[in-house]
């Protein structure tokens, strides 16, 4: 143990030591404000140089940092890092968030297994995180129940929270550079013994954790004890029991047929029968949720700041997230000035002065619709809309909302609406709502398009908005396409040429690279979507990191040059 309670470490004082890993003591400290953190220090004598950014920085500090440019609840938040010299070692040390609560593993057991809706819950925050890092083009390499902090929020919730990167790597296929020798054996991917680390290894770990989380033990578990830590007898050992059936039911536990499916998929031992990716996993799992456990299951799509209220709905026992539009509004949405020129004129100017309106005579807007390919900034126009108008707003993600046609949706959807008018003026953002109202492909008019139609008709006398967004019009019931339900539709594009050089800059943004040049990387992406670009990004980072070369933009400019836009242009309909 280097240090011991009240001693300094830079310009934290030691409150107490946690434990002695391979690479790093673990302490909780105290800063200048009197706040309790936690704090890694690794020897850098103990380290080789490919586990060093650059021969000189840890790349634990350095992924915490890149990993805290957003904010994503369910990933350990950077505070601080430094260096110093005690007696002939050099020493670096890292200052994360300390958390409250207690690990996954210590609250299995403790209280024993999860229940299924509370084992999803679970899992899908740890794949929130997941999913934002390979967004990143990093690897977890190490997803366990040891290192899931079950964190206490200000109103008691608990929230799942990775909190150790100390296994992160680029997305670089072959040696790691990270140490092995303490990685859970039955969480690894198959491939991980061969020196192999890809997404879908992240997606493994994953399916082995919700595994753990449901029967109390890892998948294929058995006894290692007489290994005695042989790397080559455990990695034997967990090869031969993985020959074995997996279990999917004990006399203790039964699980849905549907999660039998998920968990063997997760867990494939080949993987190319592997989902393909911790998104897939997600969204398998999302759709398995009910309207109430999916209300706040994925929080990428939730207001984030302190202006964000939670409200019971009347008469309900779900819950809703709104918050009052007083951000940037259109300024966080680049280029793309002809729309919202569009949305100003024909939509906001008469929101924002009533008078006016009355005066002119301007019919109120009911609702609007926001629709183009995938990926070409919808929900992010659709938020900053909200913002523009300064009105409360809550976004209802329709995947994981459910359907008019599922038990319970409509009666849902009445209590939101209520709830809104309330604290009207509103607007309800509806994202994927083709999913939400179906075409039920028929002439005939069904009971649920009138009672959706009777519901959403007229609600701008009720101070309410609904702002919808759609990959695929066509598809919506076009019983609820009239006016007096949706007056206004609006075609969003591919991102134009500031759009796509602002997504250039966010992505390459606390990267190592080059002086980059994005307006011709912008006149290169022409016709690419927001995926397009943090693909290419991605493909240019994995290649920089294999080669230990800062990003470049002749790596940038390569990439592209082979990449196809997915959409074309002429992506655009006629709809009416």
């Amino acid at each position: 143990m280097l240090f011991k309670k009240g001693d300094k470490i830079g310009k934290y004082i030691v409150n107490s030591f946690i434990k002695k890993g391979a690479l790093a003591e673990s302490y909780t400290v105290y800063g200048s404000d009197d706040v309790l953190y936690f704090c890694k220090v690794f020897e850098i004598s103990t380290m080789n140089s490919s586990q060093l950014f650059e021969g000189k920085e840890v790349f634990e500090i350095v992924f915490c940092k890149e990993l805290s440019g957003e904010k994503n609840d369910n990933i350990i938040r950077y505070v601080d890092n430094g260096g110093f010299r005690k007696g002939e070692k050099d020493y670096h040390y890292l200052v994360t968030e300390f958390y409250y609560g207690q690990l996954l593993s210590e609250s299995l057991e403790k209280e024993g297994v999860f229940d299924v809706e509370d084992a999803l819950q679970i899992t899908l925050c740890v794949l929130n995180g997941l999913m934002y890092m390979h967004s990143k083009a990093l690897l977890h390499n190490d997803i366990t129940p040891f290192n899931i902090m079950l964190k206490e929020t200000d109103d008691g919730m608990l929230q799942p929270t990775i909190i150790d990167l100390g296994h992160v790597s680029y997305m670089v296929m072959g040696r790691p550079n990270f140490f092995v020798g303490d990685l859970a054996p039955f969480f690894r991917a198959p491939e991980t013994y061969r020196g192999i680390y890809t997404p879908k290894s992240d997606v493994f770990s994953v399916g082995a954790l919700l595994y753990y989380l449901v029967f109390g033990k890892a998948p294929w578990e058995i006894d290692l004890a007489e290994c005695h830590d042989d790397k080559d007898m455990v990695k034997a050992k967990v090869k031969e029991a993985r020959k074995q059936p997996l279990v999917l039911d004990t006399e203790e536990t039964h699980v849905p047929e549907f999660l039998h499916e998920i968990l063997k998929k997760a867990l494939a031992l080949k993987v190319v029968s592997r989902f393909s990716s911790a998104e897939e996993l997600f969204n398998a799992l999302l759709e398995r949720l009910t309207p109430e456990m999916a209300e706040g299951a994925d929080e990428e799509h939730q207001p984030e700041d302190a202006g964000e209220i939670a409200e019971e709905i009347p008469e309900g026992n779900m819950r809703i997230m709104f918050k009052k539009g007083s951000g940037n509004g259109f300024d966080q949405v680049a280029g793309r000035d002809s729309l919202k020129e569009q949305l100003r004129k024909e939509v906001i100017f008469g929101l924002q002065n009533p008078e006016k309106a009355k005066k002119y005579k301007l019919l109120p807007v009911n609702g609007i619709l926001l629709y183009g390919p995938p990926g070409c900034g919808k929900s992010l126009v659709t938020e900053s809309f909200a913002e523009e108008l300064g009105f409360n707003y809550t976004i209802l993600k329709a995947s994981q909302f459910g359907n008019i046609y599922q038990p319970n949706v409509i009666d849902n959807l009445q209590r939101i609406f209520d709830a809104a008018s309330l604290k009207a003026p509103f607007v309800i953002a509806i994202d994927e709502m083709e999913y939400l109202i179906p075409n039920p492909g028929s002439e005939n008019v069904t009971k649920e398009s009138v009672a959706m139609l009777t519901l959403m008709n007229g609600c701008a006398q009720r101070g309410i908005l609904v702002v919808a967004t759609s990959n695929q019009p066509e598809q919506i019931d076009p019983f609820v396409m009239r006016p007096g339900c949706i007056d206004r539709v609006f075609f969003v594009s591919q991102p134009d040429f500031e759009a796509r050089k602002d997504i250039f800059m966010k992505h390459l943004k606390d990267r190592p690279c080059e002086t980059i040049d994005y307006a011709e990387l912008a006149r290169l992406s022409e016709d690419f979507v927001a995926g397009d670009i943090t693909e290419a990004v991605n493909e240019a980072a994995m290649t920089a990191a294999y080669m230990d070369v800062p990003i470049s933009q002749k790596i940038l400019v390569d990439v592209l040059k082979y990449k196809n836009p997915t959409y074309a242009t002429q992506t655009k309909i006629g709809f009416k």
